[in-house]
């Protein structure tokens, strides 16, 4: 029964079995081929269906025959005394349940614990004031500096700008409700940075960031933010990406957020849509207060508070300070690239027609169809579920074929830089000639920050076309750009993790790392090491840290896969610390289900559980990558929020204006110039002890390109 079973799966034991195979399948193989070992040795014997799927699933079948065995004999460290059933914790239990979401679970569970089921979640409803004047604002908000220990904040979706709400009392769900109107008066304003500053309190809000870039449009600075429950079900749960609110007052508070219209004889407003707005807002203040400590709980029990108190909040603060002041640009130059692209673009598009032999829309994928395959008569690559594919990967092998495919993709290039850049970057010009993007921190799973509206960390530079777009972001008058670069640093996290003698060594002594990676894995004196060895030690250095395997070196590379596996374990024969490493990763990622950086950033990876040999591949490359690009990107973090402290310490005007990558740009008075770069050295470079000097290269100009050579 127990090889029956582990071949058909077995729900009650949450054990999958093949694909495929049922009941009678199952018991038909066993029957013919003797049991599990013999089906095995017959694979080539099945259908190429039945065949695929045994083979892909055979980890699984034998897995599933280890646990569905009782063990009788194992040794115990109790005597049976201590295995009787004590009081149940019903309160953590219920606490447990809850945040798992197990509700219907709890209501079977309850009557045997002898409590009552869930009962429909409290409706959390706010006692809302809305002040009628700035002066009664200015006087609640000053009153509320004698408040409770927690001042939890939200504004309306539309930003500060329409208004602010905060708890006046918490345990009697009192919220005060400040109208936009009234932020605009000094003395409100001046009652606010009191309150937010005031010692001995914890500020909170949800999604911070943009509050505060709107504090700081109207003077004011939000210097102490203690928690952003955004940022804190992040840290809980990278992979969650809504982080909506209600959603976390459910799951750790159990209360529910109320909707629909203010409760009868509340807010008193001009009624419509500023109604709707205050009561939004309200509703949002009260449910942070109700989630700070509940979060800050979780947060603990998973080692996570340092984190989010000392690198993310503080973080908040300096992305904040980037948004509102921007980069500066000169939209002259920028009108110049995008009128250059216009033009090239035309010149393309008349160059792909000119080889079709008529005119057509070269952006209609239906008619590009018709003049590749029906009239040119290429050959197909790949087939979508509208028609034969022509992307770039497609067009990239039909490049030999006809002149027409290298038209094509040449245009496809240049026109991707006219719509996304040289017209995008125009659009986002702002007051000042600036551009101000946002950063976020609740994107990427490892940590890593990103950048949209405009996205500045895709502007292009692997071609000459791209690189020109940085020649239009510049210093204003009197200042310099500095743009401080961690050299390597994924690479020198590897070593440091791995303790490799090899890569610590050639990092201590200052070498190439690439050609000494490449002398190494092709066993060549270094001076032998040719620009194509030490191109494909870079790619196989960088491709380990996204936890690349031999297929996708081999795509990239444009190799044989035979060739780049060979490449993979010339690596680990001369570093073979670092698949010690690798392997010792996804084994304790695989055991608890997530893994953890070394400043205690976790990621849960529940891939590497699956019975899909290709998912649970995909979940060891991502284990891979997330202690080294969670590492980098803890160590960045502390850089940046050091840099910025360092440059208000000292006074200074120098300002962080832009992070793209592990790249940090300053914006300095010529007079600032030595002081600030002297800092972001010092400061980037002791952000984190590593087993391997930290180098950053750092470059003084008047634009990003000039500073990028």
């Amino acid at each position: 029964y127990v090889q029956y079973a582990a071949m058909r799966g077995d729900k009650s034991d949450n054990l999958p079995g093949v694909p495929g195979v049922g009941e009678k399948t199952a018991a038909k193989l066993i029957n013919e081929r003797g049991g599990i070992d013999g089906i095995y040795a017959s694979l080539d014997e099945f259908t190429p269906k039945l065949r695929e799927n045994l083979a892909a699933n055979e980890d699984q079948v034998r897995s599933n025959i280890e646990m569905m065995v009782l063990v009788r004999d194992v040794e115990l460290p109790y005597v049976i005394d201590e295995l009787t059933r004590g009081e149940s914790d019903i309160e953590g239990i219920k606490k447990l349940f809850d945040f798992l979401e197990f509700r219907r679970l709890w209501d079977r569970l309850a009557p045997l614990l002898g409590v009552a089921p869930t009962a429909a979640a409290k409706v959390l409803e706010p006692e809302i004031t809305v002040y009628e004047s700035a002066g009664d604002s200015a006087a609640a908000l000053t009153a509320a500096n004698s408040g409770s220990d927690v001042l939890a904040l939200a504004v309306p979706e539309g930003g500060i700008h329409q208004g602010l709400a905060f708890v006046v009392d918490g345990p009697r769900a009192e919220v005060g409700f400040v109208d936009g109107r009234f932020l605009e008066d000094s003395g409100v304003r001046d009652a606010l940075g009191t309150l937010l500053n005031s010692d001995g309190r914890l500020v909170a809000m949800h999604g911070a960031k943009p509050t505060m870039r709107g504090m700081l449009d109207m003077g004011v600075d939000l210097r102490d933010l203690s928690i952003d429950t955004r940022l804190a079900a992040y840290l809980l749960d990278p992979a969650d990406s809504r982080y909506d609110l209600g959603e976390l007052l459910l799951r750790y508070a159990s209360l529910e957020m109320a909707t629909g219209g203010a409760p009868v004889g509340q807010l008193d407003l001009d009624g419509g849509e500023q109604e709707s707005v205050g009561i939004q807002a309200a509703r949002e203040a009260l449910a942070v207060d109700r989630l700070v400590m509940p979060l800050r709980e979780a947060m603990a029990s998973q080692g996570l508070l340092d984190l989010h108190d000392d690198l993310e909040i503080p973080l908040v603060r300096v992305l904040a300070k980037m948004e509102h002041r921007g980069i500066g640009v000169d939209p002259d130059v920028l009108t110049r690239i995008r009128d250059e692209l216009n033009a090239d673009t035309d010149s393309m598009r008349a160059a792909v027609i000119a080889e079709a032999g008529h005119d057509f829309n070269v952006n209609s994928t239906k008619q590009l169809r018709e003049v590749l395959f029906e009239e040119l008569g290429l050959t197909p690559q790949k087939k979508t579920k509208t028609g034969y594919s022509t992307d770039a990967q497609s067009l990239e092998k039909m490049r030999h074929e006809h002149p027409i495919v290298e038209n094509l993709l040449n245009f496809r290039e240049v026109e991707k830089l006219r719509s996304t850049y040289g017209e995008g970057l125009l659009a986002e010009v702002g007051e000042g000639n600036r551009i101000r993007a946002t950063f976020n921190q609740t994107v990427a799973r490892t940590g890593r920050l990103s950048s949209d509206a405009p996205n500045l960390h895709n502007i292009p530079v692997r071609s000459e076309r791209g690189r020109v777009f940085r020649t239009a972001f510049v210093a204003p008058v009197a200042h310099k750009l500095l743009v401080a670069d961690y050299d390597q640093i994924e690479l020198r996290c590897i070593a440091h993790l791995a303790e490799d003698p090899g890569l610590i060594g050639a990092f201590e002594r200052g070498e190439d790392i690439h050609t000494a990676t490449a002398a190494a894995i092709f066993d060549l004196a270094p001076e032998d090491v040719h620009v194509e060895e030490r191109s494909k030690a870079k790619m196989v250095s960088y491709g380990l840290a996204y936890g690349m395997e031999a297929y996708g070196l081999a795509q990239r590379l444009n190799i044989a896969v035979a060739e780049a596996s060979a490449i993979l374990e010339s690596y680990f024969e001369a570093f073979p610390s670092v698949r010690s490493y690798m392997d010792h990763t996804v084994n304790v990622a695989r055991e608890r289900g997530y893994t953890e950086t070394l400043f205690g950033r976790r990621r849960q990876i529940p891939e590497l559980a699956s019975s899909n040999r290709q998912i649970r591949q995909a979940g060891e490359r991502q284990a891979m990558n997330a202690g080294i690009q969670g590492l980098a990107a803890d160590i960045f973090k502390v850089a940046i929020v050091g840099l910025d402290k360092a440059l208000e310490d000292e006074g200074l005007d120098s300002t962080i204006v832009l992070q793209v990558h592990d790249e940090i740009i300053i914006e300095a008075p010529e007079a600032e110039v030595t002081q600030a770069s002297e800092l972001m050295v010092v400061v980037m470079k002791g952000a984190f002890d590593l087993r391997v000097p930290m180098e950053v290269d750092l470059q003084i100009a008047e634009t990003w390109a000039d500073a990028k050579g």
